[in-house]
């Protein structure tokens, strides 16, 4: 997973603001913690991926430690989610907070940017 500090020139990802609602410093391996429901999501939606063993709970925690990111108190930060990164985490966000949301500690929407 990429964090984007200036314009996004790859095509493929999806920019994302994601919040951090609170007055905790957090990661993003706690977002896929208090969202369980993204990934059920996702299979749903997604339905070839619903009985591949790789797309769990557990494997999204995991993909997300190898890729975490730190959120501080109250902080927007602009997140690039795409399935060509090879990463869990990369494949599933990309897809699945495109519509925005939010959980106890975080809301996320989608950053629609110019090319």
């Amino acid at each position: 997973m990429k964090i984007k500090t200036d314009f996004v020139t790859n095509s493929s990802s999806t920019a994302f603001i994601l919040y951090n609602r609170t007055d905790k410093p957090k990661t993003l391996v706690d977002f896929v913690k208090e969202n369980p429901h993204l990934i059920e999501k996702f299979k749903r939606e997604y339905n070839w991926y619903a009985k591949d063993p790789k797309f769990t709970q557990e494997k999204l925690i995991e993909s997300a430690e190898k890729n975490n990111i730190i959120f501080e108190s109250r902080e927007n930060k602009y997140c690039i989610f795409g399935d060509e990164q090879g990463t869990l985490v990369g494949h599933v966000y990309d897809y699945i907070l495109r519509e925005g949301g939010h959980s106890k500690s975080f809301s996320w929407r989608f950053e629609e940017f110019l090319r």
